[in-house]
């Protein structure tokens, strides 16, 4: 193939790549003398009436990508066939742009928090400007992100993107072909694997590419394509902090807003999307001083306000044990309580543990747990003189207990409860806005 000439006017210098669509090439334009780009399409390569609907879907999907114009995204010069071993394919022309691909940067290990967000936002400005005229990309990687030495993103590959149905959202046109997706299963959104896509399904996978970008691995981890999608359609995304130690609340809020599962819940558009990653790219100088968002330090003491009701409750069961010894006390009455006392502190673990592994179920399980630890608290020593416990003994033990230890336990798990149901202990915890 090097030196072949395509459509009479590009002569193949080298191949600079090659994906499931076809190869790209590194060519020279006889008619201008311009270096430029081709990508060969061989996956849509055949002869008949199938294989030509095929590829005139396919050059009629690449004209609307050429009508994109927009710094981020590479312009596409020409489109034609050329016949190969007896079978047509078509090819795309396009500018050659000088950089790498994020994939080589990521495994260079040379990415920043500031790059990351420089260039998201680059790659969310390049989307917008797509969506706009109705074409989604369908397959944003790594890969498919160009870095120039200037600091330039461009965005390839719009080639294989289809265009919008204005009417209901969903793809107007397809091409398909036997053992192959359109896009790539470790960034792929939810309804984009269940063939619906929509230009969101593109914020996703940019969601995707900057939760490897700032953590140096993929969200999900799977053996195949398979599994990939099975984990995008299932599994709860990782918070980026979670995994890799320093990265700011902020960038894990943005992160999961763009990878939530229904398209609706993500940023509405790609602008918002832009703007949210420029924010993240101020820098430490030129960003304003503020204070923390309201409730966002009560989110952070959610667990530790668990932590002290469970030393409360030990410490109530151990003494509820003692009462056992008094003379006449209810005995059923306090293994009642202690019993009680169990499975609160049960209820408090398992609502940390639901927390630690971000369900929304444990702020519920803590809230309910806590109602009931301030009950037993606040009526604690009534529950102590129902015993015969002498509460103003003079060792003060009891007294410790009855007037110290049940009242704190008690405001602990009052104050567990306002910030587990606090709107920011959502967005904090759960990686929500």
């Amino acid at each position: 193939m090097r030196d072949e000439l395509l459509g009479g006017r590009y002569r193949l210098i080298r191949q600079l790549g090659e994906g499931g669509m076809g190869q790209v090439w590194e060519a020279r334009d006889e008619s201008l003398d311009r270096p430029v780009a081709v990508k060969v399409i061989s996956l849509l390569a055949g002869n008949g009436p199938e294989s030509a609907e095929a590829r005139a879907r396919f050059l009629r999907e690449a004209r609307l990508t050429a009508a994109l114009q927009h710094p981020g995204i590479v312009t596409i010069h020409d489109l034609g066939e050329t016949e190969r071993a007896g079978a047509t394919v078509p090819f795309l022309v396009m500018e050659l742009v000088r950089g790498e691909g994020l994939d080589v940067l990521l495994r260079r290990g040379e990415v920043t928090l500031r790059d990351a967000a420089h260039w998201g936002a680059q790659v969310a400005d390049a989307l917008g400007a797509a969506h706009e005229a109705g074409v989604m990309h369908r397959d944003i990687k790594p890969s498919n992100i160009l870095v120039t030495p200037s600091g330039l993103v461009k965005v390839l590959d719009f080639g294989i993107a289809r265009a919008v149905d204005e009417g209901t959202g969903t793809a107007a046109t397809r091409i398909t072909r036997t053992g192959y997706i359109v896009g790539s299963p470790p960034y792929m959104a939810p309804e984009q694997a269940r063939g619906n896509p929509e230009p969101r399904s593109d914020l996703y996978a940019l969601g995707c590419v900057l939760y490897e970008l700032i953590t140096g691995e993929l969200p999900f981890e799977a053996a195949d394509a398979v599994g990939y999608i099975t984990a995008h359609l299932d599994e709860m995304e990782p918070r980026p902090g979670s995994v890799k130690y320093g990265i700011p609340t902020e960038w894990d809020m943005v992160v999961l807003k763009l990878m939530r599962k229904d398209p609706a819940r993500r940023y509405a558009d790609a602008a918002a999307v832009a703007r949210a990653l420029r924010e993240l790219d101020r820098s430490p100088e030129d960003a304003p001083v503020r204070r923390a968002p309201r409730g966002a330090l009560a989110a952070k003491v959610v667990r530790p306000l668990s932590a002290l009701c469970s030393v409360g409750l030990v410490v109530m069961f151990v003494s509820a044990m003692g009462f056992l010894d008094e003379d006449g006390a209810p005995t059923g009455l306090i293994a009642a309580n202690m019993a009680l006392l169990i499975a609160l502190m049960l209820a408090l673990n398992a609502g940390t543990m639901l927390l630690s592994l971000r369900k929304s179920a444990g702020r519920t399980v803590l809230a309910v747990a806590g109602t009931v630890v301030a009950l037993q608290g606040a009526s604690f020593s009534l529950q102590a003189m129902m015993t015969g416990a002498d509460v103003t003994s003079a060792d003060g033990t009891a007294s410790t207990l009855v007037f110290v230890i049940a009242p704190v336990t008690a405001v602990a798990a009052v104050a567990m409860v306002i910030t587990a149901l606090h709107p920011s202990t959502r967005a904090r915890l759960l990686g929500e806005t």
